[in-house]
């Protein structure tokens, strides 16, 4: 089997800065030596994603996700090991070997092909615009809109020929799968007869991208001019496209975004690229879609604040009130921005320009709340006392949603100046409403675990467990099985450098393998937004392998002088202690630098064991005059951490010989309890003596000079 050799993916590690990769989804602020951000992998309000660029590693310290920058690209991107290695390798100009021969995963299997399949039909697409005859119209209707053709080349606009099967045809013609074609939602099974036919057809073709810049779906505008013809068609729901996670043009102005700290939204197409292309680049559209959750927590990544921009029309107007509540509940601050009647921003642009639009924006812009009541003003509702209290009631509830109180105080304040009613009266009614979105939420949380302990589902486990039977399986091992190898999953199947050797179960379910190794369980994707508790490490296991991988030979012949591989608890780590000591006998480096940048599991597991989530900054202890060493006495914090792994690993003895007790003959019971009182009294030793008499330096002296 051949695969990309050890040599280039070392290069292309080397080369991708962990930093920049993450800083596309993540809006990160330096933290000491780190950075932190909001994770990405699950909702939360305050920072607990750390980034490691010293080590190449992230941690979330409220999911328990962690890995390098390849395992971060697989779980943003959806893609296997190999895959996310050409994506770096791409970006960072490093030529890597065609592949011959992969890992077979089913799942991942699938998923790179509808990406291959989306990627051909772009390629087809742009090249019919260009050089069909067919599409002389098309192309015409693009000069009108002012459209040169970089901008064309540069958003990869295409034309779908009015044919059946144009692109089946040509896509057969190159060896693409029609499987692919099919689960792309690029062609549909026919009703009668058999066969397939193209979805789209006619029409201009705008190809969406995923933040990376790998297409997932199309949008088609029809040039036909019958009525009966939808104006717009999108791509399905498939394996690669979530339409309610997905915003048209991210790809291009997430860096722009993350300058200007805000984020314009906009409806369509063609007001992204008449905006980007009038040097306004901070802009993306929902696609014509609602706007969600999930798109509110990608635009979050990159700035804190919204500016929408909907058309003058009332659907517009409707598409603004339903997106203002759901941007102040991601914590996102929302403004909005009222175009004249009749005029959307793609047409206001090319009329205007974009100084025309700078200046209306200037005088236009209102926060949400002074929109709201202009809305109702213009409706005739604030007027009329009764109409203005359900008005004041709706403002009110916009409100409640936002998630920290400063915030929620300053929109009071300001309600209370459009309204001239005192913000005591507005505090006591914002009261109710929040204790009542308190209630919906913890009925909510209660619904999510299964009444009577029926169990919760665990994605990728293939089934449903009872809570206490997931703690018991993860990241220990069962009496009686061997403890897997890092490299391996409790099956005893083998992780190769490639990474993707199980086979994902289902779409939530990405990074699973991984998942299930460091005993935290899925994140169950996207969609799942509130985090799994992850299962948590003993602590003073954490700090031994800590000590050893940071101080090296003394901490190495310290610590193992003490203690063997039978005393760890948690499967991986007695693995990890196993493997540094055989790569201390055999002369290879130990330190945390050397296994950050061995295969899988072992990123996870050192920014698990090394990065922390607090830390007093350099900068903080110079300010203060004061200095703090956290391990001036490394052996002394070893004999502590010992302690706590005696004391733990006689406790689990004794258990055992409880349980085997209640089972044993007679004639052994009498054995055992002798067992379990010399048990208890080596216990009592450990609690009472000295630190120093229990773990001597000198155990290992002799044998090291």
């Amino acid at each position: 089997m051949i695969m990309i050799p050890d040599e280039k993916k070392e290069e292309v590690r080397q080369a991708a800065d962990i930093v920049d990769v993450v800083s596309d989804h993540v809006k990160l602020r330096r933290s000491g030596s780190n950075f932190t951000g909001l994770c990405p992998f699950h909702n939360e309000k305050t920072p607990s994603f750390s980034v490691s660029p010293k080590l190449g590693i992230y941690k979330c310290f409220g999911c328990g996700e962690g890995g390098d920058v390849f395992n971060f690209v697989m779980k943003t991107d959806g893609v296997g090991f190999e895959e996310a290695v050409r994506t770096l390798a791409d970006r960072y100009h490093i030529t890597i070997p065609e592949k011959e021969q992969e890992v077979y995963d089913p799942r991942q299997h699938l998923k790179d092909g509808i990406y291959h399949a989306l990627r051909f039909a772009g390629n087809f697409y742009h090249q019919m615009l260009a050089e069909s005859d067919e599409a002389e119209t098309v192309r015409a209707y693009l000069k009108k809109r002012e459209y040169p053709w970089k901008t064309v080349r540069k958003y990869g606009l295409g034309f779908a020929p009015d044919s059946y099967d144009g692109l089946l045809k040509a896509a057969e013609s190159a060896g693409v799968n029609l499987e692919y074609l099919h689960e792309s939602g690029l062609v549909k099974a026919r009703e009668k007869g058999g066969g397939y036919y193209d979805t789209f057809r006619n029409r201009l073709m705008f190809p969406i991208f995923n933040p990376s810049g790998k297409v997932i779906a199309f949008g088609g505008r029809t040039m036909s001019e019958s009525k009966n013809t939808p104006k717009y068609i999108n791509s399905p729901q498939t394996p690669v496209y979530n339409k309610s996670e997905v915003l048209y043009g991210i790809q291009i102005a997430k860096n722009e975004i993350r300058k200007a700290g805000e984020v314009i939204l906009v409806e369509g197409y063609t007001d992204v690229i008449s905006m980007h292309q009038a040097g306004i680049r901070n802009v993306v559209s929902t696609s014509g879609t609602s706007l969600t959750n999930g798109q509110v927590r990608i635009m979050k990544r990159y700035g804190d604040t919204l500016l929408m921009i909907f058309d003058a029309d009332a659907a517009g107007m409707k598409a603004a009130v339903r997106g203002i509540s759901v941007a102040l509940e991601e914590g996102m601050g929302v403004r909005i921005l009222s175009l004249p009647d009749n005029e959307d921003p793609d047409s206001y642009i090319r009329q205007f320009g974009s100084e025309g639009f700078l200046e209306v924006r200037k005088n236009e812009t209102r926060d949400f709340l002074r929109f709201l009541a202009g809305m109702a003003r213009k409706e005739g509702r604030w007027d009329d006392p009764v109409d203005r209290k359900k008005v004041l009631s709706e403002m009110l509830e916009a409100i409640a949603v936002v998630p920290d109180e400063i915030s929620r105080q300053n929109y009071i304040q300001e309600l209370s100046a459009i309204s001239r009613i005192g913000d005591r009266a507005l505090n006591q009614e914002l009261d109710v409403l929040r204790t009542r979105i308190e209630r919906q939420a913890r009925r909510q949380s209660q619904r999510n675990v299964s009444p009577g302990g029926q169990g919760i589902r665990v994605s990728g486990t293939g089934g449903t467990y009872r809570e206490k039977d997931v703690q018991n399986t993860a990241g220990r091992t069962e009496p009686g099985q061997p403890a897997p190898r890092p490299g391996s999953d409790r099956n005893g199947s083998e992780s190769t450098g490639d990474r993707n050797v199980q086979p994902v179960h289902d779409e939530a379910d990405r990074g699973a393998g991984r998942d299930r190794l460091s005993g935290m369980g899925s994140s169950s994707g996207r969609n799942e937004r509130s985090p799994k508790r992850p299962f948590r490490r003993p602590e003073y296991e954490k700090e031994l392998i800590r000590l050893m991988l940071t101080f090296g030979e003394r901490l190495i012949l310290f610590v193992g002088s003490h203690c063997n591989e039978d005393h760890f608890e948690d499967s991986l780590l007695r693995n990890l202690f196993m493997d540094i000591i055989q790569q201390y006998q055999k002369g290879e480096p130990v330190t945390v630098e050397a296994y950050s940048r061995r295969e899988h599991p072992y990123p996870e597991l050192i920014g698990e064991v090394v990065l922390e989530r607090h830390a007093v900054s350099e900068l903080g202890m110079k300010k203060r005059g004061v200095t703090i060493h956290k391990d001036s006495d490394p052996i002394n914090t070893a004999r502590g951490a010992l302690k706590s792994l005696k004391l733990r690993f006689l406790e689990r003895s004794r258990e055992k010989l409880h349980d085997d007790f209640r089972d044993a003959a007679p004639e052994r019971k009498s054995e055992i309890q002798d067992l379990i009182i010399k048990l208890t009294r080596e216990q009592n030793r450990f609690q009472q003596e000295a630190l120093q008499t229990l773990f001597p330096e000198e155990a290992y002296s002799d044998d090291n000079e």
